[in-house]
Order: structure tokens, then C-alpha cells, then sequence
């Protein structure tokens, strides 16, 4: 017991120190096998080029992940075919802040690679400025301009698309081929750099045409020798950057026929196929006159590249062969493969004549950790051995339109200092297979976990949201001692209904010994009900809307998505709250101001703000009084944080001939003899507050509601904030 009565005064007591979190990692381990790169955040639709990060002479790969507006460095371990790399947080943090698209390539032929990127329906372009001690970019241009025969103009690309940057015309320098605003149609501009002065270095553009190939894009469907505009465009800088005309394509630009002129590969929006259109022209003059639909399917694989939704194809060398391969992976931020999404074609063949044989649905992802769509962190000791495991929500695993939405358990393999994880159970509770949604007698998607003893049995039972807007509970229905076991009590808890999106919190608010529920809604609003039960009857029977005037809307859309984490420090109630925009967002002025506003201390915690849909787990994990976090996000992975703040004071003293508890043990009433006023929290072993009352002298408290078990009792001290723990038994 003594193991248990350190975990949890560390648990509970996490006072005067400034916090300061930075990146962190540590063992998971899931079938028994160490997973290599646990704390990625996680990939879904991947942008995917080549670098030499370490200037080692072999071939890396970064990720731009959509989701999120994410950089990912993956370094390859060897100079082997293998397919074996490692996440480099340090090179991931390298890279300038990049949206909606980015792809790297040596534009000025110095050796290293460069950024394109989306910039407000523009190009911008970063020079690698690299050394061989740091990674670094600068802003070439935030612009791309263009020669369109009467103006000179910025070349518009879609936030949605995904251009080509390759050399066309086959004379050195990179050139940009891109869907006109208005759709079907490819633009052709031609960079300048090698016809005004002999080198490659420059990001000079011409528009030779704006029907490149001779071919009009329709829905899956394509009109060839049918260009019906000119070689330049009368008016392009009219066009309206919010034109519907054009719905969204992907392009890879490749020479797959060895014949010295581009062909193309497309991907559409609204479908799941990759195209080829074969080009029996040549580099300066293209005609497309047919398309394979089924590709790679003819060009060396047996397997297409269907992805559900908006496939983008990328290439680049993976093996370290020095030949280009083929990736494959969703080029859209919802409904689309999540969880095996990037598809890789090996190159048997050459660079320029390509066979493409399909290798694996993960690459990289058989590496890290990653739950599908979204992560929602929540903390349980699950197995009662004093240690903190992991329960991880999701909003589901893409199975067509139904995704399975489960929670994952985490065991803490580790210790109260140093922790460590297996993934034991990736459907916890065998929650995917239970039809809470009783209208359509299915499943249900989006679910958000929280766990408290909501009945007085000494267990912590479980509260989970969906996407439907409901609250479900589960009642712990384990034997003292045993492992959780969960077993639905009530679906639609209490009929409460926030719409969509309901995320779940329980905590003591109002200091009754009893634990409410704070809701996170989609709006970025928070809703709270009140316990007005018992503690072994909880009642949920009145949801008040705007819980203190909290809002982390994104300021780009109506939604907020808030997801909260409510905590004590110093004896004051504060609140994290993740959010749609990736921002977590610090409330406090909470305690005693229910029905007030809350005070925003910050909204960006810790300069922690990264991807999309964000939630946050804020508990000590290593056993030194301060809170780590884990950071789930819409990618489907976690980030993890430590704590390395410097202590500013301590807060426990030895207080023993200061204040003195008896009986101990008890079945009905403790006394409390104290020489100075203080402040007494009674707190079950899973850490939940029972009992918070303020004690002089000689005192009482009655805890003969409290089941038989072991708890611990604090005192603090009004005056000089010395606070002492103590273990109490209830017979």
C-alpha cells in the first residue's frame, strides 16, 4: 500500500511550481513488439518528398500532413533497401510554418531541396539555406509570378490542389503546371530561368498555354483534343480566387514511358482513383490521348491505388535504390482512409520507365502510433497497481461512412517515475460493438472518455460523449481489487443532448464532494451540469449552456470543437480547453464563480499549439509533483510533454505534532486536533475529491457514508500554506 500512497499524494499535490513543458518520448510497446516511432501525432493525408536531413549522402523522407498543417522529418536508419526510419522532432521543428500543400524540391539546383507551398491562393517559395550543422529556410518569394501576355500575374493555385514543380520542357529549370481557377483545363508556365540566363536559379515564369496536354478534366471523365481557349489568357487576374468552377485535383508530373516528354497523373476530389494520361506528344508541344483509370494497375502493380476519397500520388526514392517510387495518400481532411493511408509502389524498373509493384497500405505508419481519426487522452489506473494507464477515445477507424469509433486501452508498464506503455486492447470494452445510438440501433462515432466514482463503490466508472451530442455511463461492475470491467448502465444519460460533439469532464465544481459533468461543444462553447444527486445517486437533471462565457471558436469557421481538462492548483479550480484550431486555451477565476465569467489566462498553453481538433491529458506521470501532458490530435496520434520546471517552494512540511487524526481507523467519525486553522480534502484512492472542510482545533468529520477502503486526507494551513498528507482508514 505503500506503493499506492506515493502515487497518489504526487496525483493530487502538484502546487508552486512554474511549468515549462517541452517534447518528450517514451516506450510503447503493442504486440509485443516496441513501437519505433510512438509520438508522431500521427498521419492520415500525407504530402510526401525527399531530403537529406543529416547530410549523410542517403535519401529522407519529410511529411507535410494535411491535418493540421503539419512537418514530419522521418530520417532512414541505413543505407540499405530497408524500409526503416526514425521521427525526428528536432528536424519536424525546423521547418517554417506551411498550409494546405508543400512539396520539396532543388529549384536552384545548389543541391538542396526547397519549399513550395500554399500562401493565400499563391506560391510561396523558401530557399534551403541549410549548413552542415543546422537545417534552415528562407523566403525566396511569397509569389510566383507569371508572363500572361498582357499582365504579369500571380500564379493562382487552389488551397484544395495539389500542383506539379517539374521540369517540363526538359531544359534544367522547374516549371509549374496547375488547374485553371475555372477547371478542366492545365496551365503551363514555363520558368525563364535557362532562356534569359543560362542557369536554373532563378523563379522567372511565362504562361505558354492554358490548355497544356489538349485535354479537359470532367468528372472522372476526359475530353481529349479538345482545348478551346489560347496560348495566353485575356483577363486572368480577374478570375475570383473563390470560384466553384474548379472542385479540386492532385498532379504528379512523370516521364513513365521513357519517351522524354511528361505525362500525368491525376487525382479528383470526388472520386477514389488515380489517372494516367499517357502524352504521345513531346516536351514542348503535349497531347494527351489516353487515360488509364485503374492505375498503377499497367505500369507494373496488380493493385490499384484506390483510396477512399481524393488520392494524391507522390515520387520519390523510399529504398535508398536511387530510382523514384510511387506514394499514395488521401489528399482531403475528412472521410478518407485514416489509419493504413499511404500506399507505396516500389520501382523495379528505372527512373524515367517506372514498374511499379505494390508494397504495403502504411508506410510509416506501421512505425508509429496512431488511433485512426482523433485522439482524446484520459487517464485510468485500470488494473489497481498504482500506476497511471492510458484510455484513448477516437472518433473512429474509417470503415467506408461508418467509422468505428472505440476507446484503446494503455497499460503503464513502466513506474511511478519512469513510465512506459503497452497497447493492450485497441477496443476497450468492446465499445465499437455497442449500438448507442438507439435511433439507428448502430454504433456511434466520436468517443470522449472520463472516468470518476460516481457511485460511492470505491471504482472509478466511466462517462463517454459522442459525436451525436449524447452522454453514456458505464458502471465499473469490477470486484475490489480486479481489473475495470464496464458495463453500460444508461445510454443517453440523463436525455442530455448538446447536438453533436459532446466532450465530457467530470469534477468537483462546486466543492459538494460531489462530481459534475463540464461538456465541451462543437460551437466551442462549454455546457455544465450540476450533480444534484447523491454520492452514490448521481443526478444530472439541469444543463446550463455558456459555462463561464467560455469560447474557443475558430475564427475561420463556426466551430470550436472544445474539448476540456478541469484541474487544481494552489486550491484553485482551472480549466484547459482544447480546441478545433489546434490553440489549447488556460481559464481560471472558476472556483466560487460558477455563474460568472472565467478569466483567460491564455490561449496558447505552453506554445503547445499544434495540429487540428486538439485534447489534452494534464497529469503528473513521472512522480514529481509536476503535470506532463499528453496531446491528442484529428491525425489520430499523441504528442507527450514533460515537465522540467524548477521547483519555486515546497509544499509539504512535516506537520505531525501540528495536527493529529483519531480514531484511525473509523466506520463513522474522524477527530481532528489542530494548532492552527487549515483545510481538510478527504480524496479516494483514485484521487477524486470526497470531502473539503475547513477544521480548528478540535474538529469532526463525518465519513460514515464513505465505503470500507483506503483514503488520504490533506491539511493546509491558512496561514502559511504548510499542508501535510495523511492515510485514513474506513472500516
Amino acid at each position: 500500500m505503500k506503493k499506492m500512497l506515493i502515487f497518489y499524494l504526487t496525483f493530487i499535490s502538484l502546487s508552486s511550481f512554474s511549468q515549462h513543458l517541452k517534447r518528450a518520448e517514451l516506450s510503447i510497446l503493442e504486440n509485443g513488439a516496441i513501437i519505433q516511432n510512438p509520438f508522431t501525432g500521427g498521419l492520415s493525408s500525407s504530402q510526401l518528398s525527399n531530403i537529406d536531413f543529416n547530410n549523410d549522402g542517403i535519401n529522407d523522407v519529410f511529411v507535410f500532413e494535411r491535418i493540421g498543417d503539419r512537418t514530419l522529418a522521418f530520417i532512414k536508419n541505413s543505407n540499405g533497401s530497408d524500409l526503416n526510419y526514425t521521427y525526428s522532432k528536432e528536424y519536424s521543428s525546423s521547418f517554417p510554418k506551411l498550409e494546405k500543400w508543400a512539396l520539396l524540391l532543388d529549384f536552384n539546383c545548389d543541391g538542396k531541396e526547397d519549399i513550395f507551398t500554399y500562401n493565400d491562393s499563391y506560391v510561396r517559395a523558401y530557399k534551403n539555406t541549410s549548413d552542415n550543422n543546422s537545417l534552415s529556410f528562407e523566403v525566396e518569394t511569397d509569389a510566383l509570378i507569371s508572363d500572361l501576355g498582357p499582365i504579369q500575374s500571380a500564379i493562382i493555385i487552389s488551397e484544395v490542389d495539389i500542383p506539379s514543380f517539374v521540369d517540363v520542357d526538359f531544359d534544367g529549370d522547374i516549371d509549374v503546371l496547375t488547374f485553371k481557377q475555372s477547371g478542366g483545363y492545365v496551365e503551363y508556365h514555363q520558368n525563364q530561368s535557362q532562356e534569359l540566363y543560362g542557369n536554373c536559379d532563378s523563379l522567372i515564369f511565362e504562361l505558354k498555354t492554358d490548355c497544356w496536354g489538349k485535354f479537359f478534366e470532367g468528372l472522372n471523365e476526359y475530353d481529349f483534343n479538345s482545348c478551346q481557349s489560347q496560348t495566353t489568357i485575356d483577363q486572368p487576374i480577374i478570375e475570383s480566387r473563390s470560384s466553384g468552377g474548379h472542385s479540386g485535383s492532385s498532379t504528379l508530373t512523370l516521364d513513365i514511358d521513357g519517351d522524354n516528354d511528361m505525362d500525368i497523373i491525376l487525382g479528383d476530389v470526388s472520386f477514389n482513383n488515380l489517372n494516367l494520361l499517357i502524352n504521345t506528344g513531346d516536351s514542348e508541344d503535349a497531347l494527351m490521348t489516353s487515360v488509364n483509370q485503374d492505375f498503377p494497375i499497367g505500369n507494373g502493380s496488380n493493385v490499384s491505388a484506390e483510396i477512399e476519397s481524393f488520392p494524391a500520388a507522390f515520387h520519390l526514392d523510399v529504398n535508398n535504390d536511387g530510382i523514384r517510387d510511387l506514394v499514395v495518400s488521401p489528399n482531403t481532411n475528412n472521410n478518407a482512409e485514416d489509419f493504413e493511408s499511404i500506399y507505396l509502389f516500389l520501382n523495379s524498373g528505372t527512373d524515367n520507365a517506372p514498374v511499379f509493384e505494390f508494397e504495403k497500405t502504411n508506410f510509416l505508419q506501421e512505425l508509429i502510433l496512431d488511433f485512426g481519426t482523433a485522439a482524446y487522452p484520459s487517464m485510468i489506473d485500470y488494473n489497481n497497481d498504482g500506476l497511471k494507464d492510458l484510455i484513448i477515445g477516437n472518433y473512429g477507424y474509417h470503415t467506408g461512412n461508418n467509422p468505428s469509433s472505440q476507446l484503446a486501452l494503455l497499460r503503464n508498464i513502466g513506474s511511478e517515475t519512469e513510465p512506459n506503455f503497452e497497447l493492450i486492447d485497441r477496443d476497450f470494452g468492446n465499445l465499437s460493438s455497442i449500438n448507442l445510438d438507439t435511433s439507428l440501433v448502430t454504433s456511434v462515432a466520436g468517443l470522449t472518455p472520463t472516468f470518476g466514482d460516481l457511485d460511492n463503490d470505491g471504482d472509478v466508472d466511466l462517462i463517454v460523449g459522442c459525436g451525436n451530442g449524447k452522454i453514456h455511463y458505464f458502471k465499473n461492475t469490477a470486484a475490489v481489487g480486479s481489473d475495470a470491467q464496464f458495463e453500460l448502465e444508461n445510454v443517453n444519460f440523463f436525455s442530455i443532448d448538446i447536438g453533436q460533439h459532446s466532450a465530457p469532464f467530470l469534477f468537483d465544481m462546486n466543492d459538494d464532494s460531489l462530481l459534475d459533468l463540464i461538456i465541451g461543444r462543437v460551437d466551442g462553447s462549454i455546457a455544465y451540469a450540476q450533480n444534484n444527486g447523491t454520492v452514490t445517486n448521481p443526478v444530472f437533471n439541469n444543463l446550463e449552456e455558456d459555462f463561464g462565457d467560455i469560447s474557443v471558436n475558430n475564427d475561420e469557421s463556426l466551430y470550436g470543437f472544445s474539448i476540456p481538462f478541469v484541474f487544481s492548483e494552489d486550491g484553485e479550480i482551472q480549466m484547459l480547453i482544447g480546441s478545433e484550431s489546434g490553440q489549447i486555451y488556460h481559464y481560471d477565476n472558476i472556483s466560487g464563480n460558477l455563474s460568472g465569467t472565467f478569466n483567460l489566462l491564455s490561449d496558447n498553453f505552453q506554445n503547445t499549439q499544434v495540429g487540428k481538433n486538439v485534447a489534452c491529458l494534464y497529469e503528473d506521470f513521472t512522480g514529481d509533483g509536476r503535470r506532463d501532458m499528453f496531446f491528442g490530435m484529428q491525425s489520430g496520434g499523441l504528442f507527450y510533454y514533460i515537465n522540467d520546471s524548477t521547483v519555486s517552494s515546497n509544499t509539504t512540511y512535516d506537520l505531525s505534532n501540528v495536527i493529529d487524526i483519531y480514531p484511525n481507523p473509523s466506520d463513522d467519525i474522524i477527530n481532528i486536533k489542530s494548532e492552527e486553522d487549515a483545510i481538510a480534502k478527504i480524496y479516494s484512492i483514485h484521487g477524486q475529491l470526497l470531502i473539503n472542510k475547513k477544521v480548528s482545533n478540535n474538529s469532526q468529520i463525518d465519513i460514515s457514508h464513505l465505503q470500507p477502503a483506503y483514503y488520504f486526507i490533506s491539511f493546509k494551513t491558512l496561514n502559511n500554506s504548510k499542508m501535510i498528507w495523511k492515510k485514513i482508514i474506513v472500516q
